[in-house]
């Protein structure tokens, strides 16, 4: 099974503490492309509390990719304390207001009405979460979470398609590569065998140019980077159908492999039909990697 990094889903929920007072309440969860689990919360201060347990929720169900959280809350009242004066900071403006009548001659006096119209003269306790509201909103962001993972499910199945598709037509490039090598080799060694006994057999540089056809002949065979072309290409393969949710980077790293393989391949082997193939398959190896830069 493959499952795609990106998701989006959201969720509409009536909320009622215990105040009786209804908070209607919007949670949404958007998942993008990331080589890392990272995620970036918005929601209101007053539930602050909860981004922790919040994305070790997340990390355990959407495990890769940057998960964009946001919980709105219609009306915060409800999860507000009493109202409770800041005498601290009144005290402080009395004290104030007095030193400046002690310097200027300043006539009046400070009453309850300027009191109240001064900033931060009173303070508003937040309350804790009830057990009730927390494991309410944690119900409803599992929902959403079951429809990001929808999502990423029938994405991940086009991928796994369109993988499958391109590695098809890398087999087939590899055949034409495969068939072209052997009888590239062969027609080497008719070459050899027709340039070896015109060379001066006592001469030393006829040594060397013997030998340099030997080299050369050596240097073309690429049978061992197809052998390990094609190992990878059935390990790819198996890992696409594999059971296994978290692919992404091994695929990664298996792409990486097969393009290092085809790479010594077009290098080695000087042939027009081997590289012609070989520049096919470096296309689907491309558009391979981009898809599986999509995949958690």
């Amino acid at each position: 099974m493959i499952r795609s990094m990106t998701g989006f889903a959201t969720k509409n929920i009536v909320l009622t503490p215990a105040t009786g007072e209804n908070i209607q309440i919007t949670i949404s969860i958007k998942s993008l492309n990331s080589r890392f689990f990272e995620t970036t919360f918005k929601m209101p201060h007053i539930i602050g509390g909860l981004e922790v347990p919040l994305i070790k929720h997340l990390k355990s169900k959407l495990l890769r990719g940057h998960v964009y959280f946001t919980l709105y809350l219609n009306n915060t009242a409800p999860f507000k304390g009493e109202v409770e004066p800041a005498l601290s900071v009144c005290k402080g403006y009395a004290n104030a207001i007095e030193k400046i009548q002690q310097l200027i001659p300043l006539s009046g006096s400070l009453s309850v009405s300027d009191i109240v119209q001064l900033p931060h003269a009173f303070t508003v306790q937040e309350k804790e979460l009830d057990q009730a509201t927390y494991d309410t909103l944690l119900k409803a962001t599992d929902e959403v979470l079951a429809l990001v993972i929808d999502e990423q499910k029938k994405e991940g199945l086009m991928l796994a398609q369109d993988l499958k598709d391109r590695f098809a037509q890398v087999r087939k490039e590899m055949i034409v590569i495969e068939e072209r090598s052997r009888t590239h080799i062969i027609e080497h060694k008719e070459k050899i065998a027709q340039e070896i006994p015109l060379i001066d057999q006592a001469d030393a540089a006829s040594d060397a140019r013997k030998s340099a056809l030997y080299i050369m002949l050596d240097k073309i065979d690429i049978h061992e980077e197809i052998v390990r072309f094609k190992s990878h290409v059935e390990t790819m393969e198996a890992l696409i159908s594999s059971p296994d949710i978290e692919k992404g980077k091994r695929m990664d790293f298996i792409l990486q492999e097969l393009s290092r393989e085809i790479n010594t391949i077009s290098a080695k082997a000087s042939d027009a039909t081997i590289c012609g193939a070989a520049v096919n398959i470096k296309v689907e190896l491309e558009k391979a990697r981009e898809q599986a830069q999509n995949i958690v």
